[in-house]
């Protein structure tokens, strides 16, 4: 009974990923597309996805400090994850209306501030509500409503476009199906979160300390403790995350002119090939979702590291593929690679820093870990212009080769740098 209860709990701290996730699914699938719709080049994408970076490094580790020192009657998290997703839902409205480049820009600016700030303090929740023992499979099932809330979000628009909405972009313009997805999701989003801020009670924090519980004094030694766990976290999370900015920015253009032929993004060879990268990114997040179920055995059973360094070594054969193999069940297959990857890249980092976190600073911890996440991004976005319009002479299709190489690093380094677990501490 008490472990039913305790995964009864699991379940309602993860519902609420499922509609942000749904957000997340069609923007890292549709933004590229309504970026192009508006008028931008290829070589601007990078430069142009990076709202989400920016305002995950500002603002994560700005939210997850302040809901760790917040004291109200409604808990410490839940008014931070209320507000913040109130303004997604009001940017994932306003998103797909944007009849310029510049106002399509200045929403995904306002969705992605908003989606850090609440991502932060609801990712603390696992830390706050669950005993130690438990956080992996937390951190776990909060994986799988992210790969299946990315899975519908992913897929919306080629399921829109079937049900007879057009998925063909007008100049100036959001395809339809495309703009209707962003509705859906709005709607996604106020359904779970609410369900997680209705049905998850935060424990009471006290008010009383004895001297010698000086807060100050324990969360300078804590952060200390969150660094030396951190530093080989770290350079892994680089080369993971850099390596899937580059697939979330450079698959539509890519698969559509490589697998579809598409010369314009206003044509319906286009419209077919971001369609189908839907499908893709729908695919390796349901993978995802499905893998993460098996992720703690594995790690009880062969240590976290190991299996981190596996899951990113199929992951980097994944992503090369997609820009190599000439078939789509081949695109198919490498996206179920991809997911094997991203399913441990949304747990293991967690799972191996998160021993040196307590619930006070639960909050900082996953505003750091973003930090981790957001600054290879930064410098993806800072460099793949110049380096596809210069570099590569405008060519895109050698970005995803160049992603793979990138994830595969991040594999060799899960097993060899020093400071990670092994099969005693894992379990």
């Amino acid at each position: 009974m008490r472990l039913q209860r305790r995964r009864l709990k699991g379940f309602d701290l993860s519902v609420g990923y499922f509609g942000l996730q749904i957000a997340f699914g069609i923007q890292s699938a549709s933004l590229s597309r309504v970026f192009q719709g508006l008028g931008a080049s290829v070589d601007q994408l990078a430069l142009l996805w990076l709202a989400g970076p920016v305002t995950g490094l500002l603002v994560q580790p700005v939210v997850g400090a302040l809901s760790d020192r917040a004291s109200t009657r409604f808990g410490r998290r839940r008014p931070y994850i209320l507000l913040s997703a109130l303004v997604v839902i009001a940017a994932l409205a306003t998103l797909p209306l944007a009849a310029s480049l510049v106002v399509a820009v200045a929403a995904i600016w306002v969705l992605e501030a908003a989606m850090n700030a609440l991502h932060a303090p609801y990712r603390a929740l696992v830390a706050d509500t669950l005993p130690p023992e438990d956080h992996a499979g937390g951190y776990a099932m909060q994986t799988v409503f992210i790969g299946l809330g990315a899975l519908a979000g992913a897929c919306a628009p080629i399921l829109l476009a079937w049900g007879g909405w057009s998925n063909v972009a007008q100049p100036g313009q959001t395809a339809p199906s495309v703009r209707v997805a962003f509705v859906a999701a709005a709607i996604a989003v106020a359904l779970s979160v609410g369900w997680t801020v209705a049905r998850v009670r935060e424990p009471a924090v006290s008010a009383t300390r004895g001297p010698e519980d000086d807060p100050g004094r324990h969360r300078r030694a804590e952060i200390v403790l969150l660094w030396q766990a951190l530093r080989p976290v770290a350079a892994i999370q680089f080369f993971s995350w850099f390596g899937l900015y580059l697939l979330w920015v450079y698959a539509t253009p890519v698969v559509a002119a490589q697998l579809y032929g598409a010369t314009s993004p206003f044509d319906t060879a286009y419209a077919r090939g971001a369609d189908f990268v839907g499908v893709l990114f729908g695919t390796y997040n349901g993978v995802a979702g499905m893998c993460a179920f098996l992720l703690p055995g594995l790690f009880r059973r062969f240590g976290v590291a190991r299996v981190h360094g596996a899951a990113l070594a199929a992951g980097a054969l994944g992503l090369a593929g997609l820009a190599v193999l000439p078939l789509a069940s081949g695109l198919v297959a490498c996206a179920v690679l991809i997911g094997i990857a991203y399913a441990s890249i949304l747990s293991a980092p967690f799972v191996l820093a998160g021993r040196a976190v307590s619930s006070a600073t639960a909050g900082t911890f996953i505003g750091v870990m973003n930090i981790f996440i957001v600054v290879p991004q930064l410098v993806a976005g800072l460099t793949m212009g110049w380096i596809v319009a210069h570099a590569l002479g405008g060519m895109v299709w050698p970005v995803l080769p160049l992603a793979g190489g990138l994830m595969a690093i991040g594999a060799v380094l899960s097993v060899v740098l020093p400071g990670m677990d092994d099969r005693r501490r894992a379990a």
